[in-house]
């Protein structure tokens, strides 16, 4: 009976020590691709934009909060983007779903010159 009184603290005391060492390193490392395209529909309430990449492709990521997007090195943000606009998106291929977007640039000229 003693010896059981000594392994449920161990034990609970290891699984508090796994829980928070996953906690820090959630999921797997991060894959970034780029690409490039047009613009073909953008989803505010989603926060989803779709493009046709340049070698025809039609795909579709996911616009998280935190997605770094400029125009001509300005921060803008996803409802600034039109469709028909020339993109250049970064975005992780290790989240599981849809392709997550770490960072889109507008290629287009603003209209400020």
């Amino acid at each position: 009976m003693c010896r059981y009184k000594m392994t449920v603290p161990f034990l609970m005391m290891f699984l508090m020590v796994t829980v928070a060492f996953s906690q820090q390193n959630p999921g797997s490392p991060k894959t970034i691709k780029t690409i490039s395209g047009v613009v073909t529909k953008i989803d505010f309430v989603g926060n989803t934009i779709s493009i046709l990449s340049d070698d025809q492709h039609q795909m579709s990521f996911s616009v998280p909060e935190n997605a770094i997007i400029t125009q001509d090195t300005q921060d803008i943000g996803l409802m600034d983007i039109k469709e028909s606009n020339p993109v250049t998106i970064q975005y992780d291929i290790a989240s599981p779903g849809m392709d997550v977007v770490e960072s889109i640039i507008d290629n287009k000229p603003s209209s400020h010159e």
